[in-house]
């Protein structure tokens, strides 16, 4: 009784004095592996029609973005997170509407979801916007958009912005922006095997701001199929091979029809838009059913694989393996 007795007066000696006996966190044994979150699914159906109450009810004068953030009921306190490390979001623009130039700590992308006639400019680079396509505004680059075209846009955001703010180092900046000097068009870095002389090879994003869907499906087709049937590419810095920016990594994951992907964990989390095709996944002990233009989580170290339910099925993945990898926190296994 006296030892304990002495433990008790140590530990309050400890709490004073704002320390902790490591032995006491060990009571209940190391953590063997990461733990494991449960899957969200943000259905279309949904979705559209408050996109289009947002449009309808929200005029762009009185707002920055007319966003609506994903919100992961499965994180506590989660205003601004899908996942642990990312943040999505459905943005709407209608014909005649601009969001100003702005910028900040964190890369973001746009991926589009339904419609076409925006352009994002990135930079002083202005990109157009068709469905799937994919614009990045890297860390602190300027961007914002306008709407030329005929119809209301909607696309997906996903930025690292909740990163930033756990190591307390986002920065907001308003336009108008500088003079900011020309960049090389995108059209000189879609050839593979050939590189612009003057290009800046230091950069730690991609010289690319937009990558076309058409492209994608070229690519994909070009795949030999993996022993599940699948295929995936991953969208790169033509520079370096590497990442499309300096903390995200994205991909598209195109499966056959009845094919079950090979089940496999990672440390990385991933947000998927499904930008054809309908199916279903085994996320750990949880199976989740999606479709066209249906946004999902898959958080880290659950046992993942798809099941395709239609012809086409292609899901873009936004994911955070960049990130894990540059700090030495990568680990991908099959199961």
């Amino acid at each position: 009784m006296e030892h304990d007795g002495s433990l008790s007066k140590f530990s309050d000696a400890a709490n004073a004095a704002f320390v902790t006996p490591l032995w006491e966190t060990f009571r209940d044994g190391m953590p063997t592996e990461p733990s494991s979150m449960q899957p969200f699914v943000w259905s279309w159906d949904t979705l559209n029609p408050l996109t289009q109450r947002a449009a309808e009810e929200v005029p762009m004068e009185h707002v920055e973005r007319r966003v609506l953030t994903l919100r992961n009921p499965y994180i506590e306190g989660s205003g601004s997170m899908t996942l642990v490390n990312l943040v999505g979001a459905l943005q709407t623009l209608l014909p005649g509407e601009t969001a100003p130039l702005h910028r900040h700590s964190g890369n973001a992308l746009r991926f589009v979801i339904d419609g076409e006639g925006a352009e994002t400019i990135v930079d002083g680079k202005h990109c157009i916007m068709t469905e799937r396509d994919l614009i990045i505004t890297p860390v602190w680059s300027w961007h914002g958009h306008t709407h030329g075209g005929k119809e209301r846009i909607v696309w997906f955001d996903a930025l690292d912005i909740p990163l930033f703010r756990h190591m307390n180092a986002g920065f907001f900046e308003g336009g108008p922006p500088p003079n900011l000097p020309k960049k090389l068009p995108d059209d000189a870095f879609v050839n593979g095997g050939f590189m612009p002389e003057q290009s800046d090879n230091t950069s730690s994003y991609s010289p690319m701001f937009r990558y076309p869907w058409n492209g994608v499906v070229s690519a994909l087709e070009q795949l030999p199929k993996e022993t599940d049937g699948s295929r995936k590419i991953r969208y790169v810095n033509p520079q370096t091979g590497g990442a499309v920016m300096s903390l995200i990594d994205c991909f598209v994951l195109a499966i056959e029809k009845g094919q079950k992907t090979k089940p496999y964990r990672t440390t990385s989390s991933a947000i998927c838009v499904v930008a054809e095709g309908k199916g279903k996944s085994s996320v750990g002990d949880y199976s989740i059913e999606w479709k066209k233009n249906d946004i999902f989580t898959l958080p880290n170290w659950n046992s993942i694989s798809h099941l395709s339910q239609a012809d086409e099925t292609k899901l873009f993945m936004v994911t955070d393996r960049e990130v894990l990898n540059r700090l030495g926190m990568l680990r991908d296994e099959f199961v």
